[in-house]
């Protein structure tokens, strides 16, 4: 979980960034940079999925470069509802943390498009701290549910762009 916590202390940083009155460029960054934390924290854990302990050192990062967020965000959608329909069609209930971690990730890449591509909008601090705080929420909640067969499923499914029964 290096980058990823990494990427949301600085989320933090940016955030606090010039105190009571942050400027648009730094709120607008730390919500790009929270979205990051979490995309990176999934994506690792993914790659950690898919390779063997046997695998090249060059393979962690081609896993881990196949992840689009087109895809991820699709995946998310799906998982952020009750249930799932999985590989070979059976519907699956959704444990609650993976719903959340799944619905963060969704929004924060919503939130993350607006502050990198809309100049119109303007962020406020109680904004950017409730997103900081639904980031964090994601953390724990991957902490609680990564080892989960369902996060398993969650991970595979945004790597592969089209779900096959």
């Amino acid at each position: 979980m290096g980058i990823a916590r990494d990427l949301l202390a600085q989320a933090h940083h940016l955030a606090e960034y010039g105190g009571e009155n942050p400027t648009q460029a730094a709120l607008r960054r730390s919500v790009s940079t929270a979205y990051h934390a979490l995309f990176h924290l999934l994506v690792a854990d993914a790659a950690r999925l898919c390779l063997s302990g046997d695998a090249s050192p060059e393979a962690r990062p081609g896993v881990e470069r196949a992840f689009q967020h087109g895809s991820m965000k699709i995946a998310s959608l799906k998982f952020s509802g009750p249930v799932w329909q999985d590989w070979h069609g059976l519907v699956r209930p959704m444990p609650p943390a993976l719903r959340r971690v799944a619905a963060a990730f969704a929004e924060l890449q919503e939130e993350r498009h607006t502050a990198d591509y809309n100049n119109h909008e303007q962020w406020r601090s109680i904004e950017v701290q409730t997103l900081l705080s639904m980031t964090g929420g994601a953390f724990q909640d991957w902490e609680s549910i990564r080892a989960d067969p369902m996060a398993g499923n969650y991970l595979l499914a945004m790597l592969l762009p089209r779900q096959r029964c």
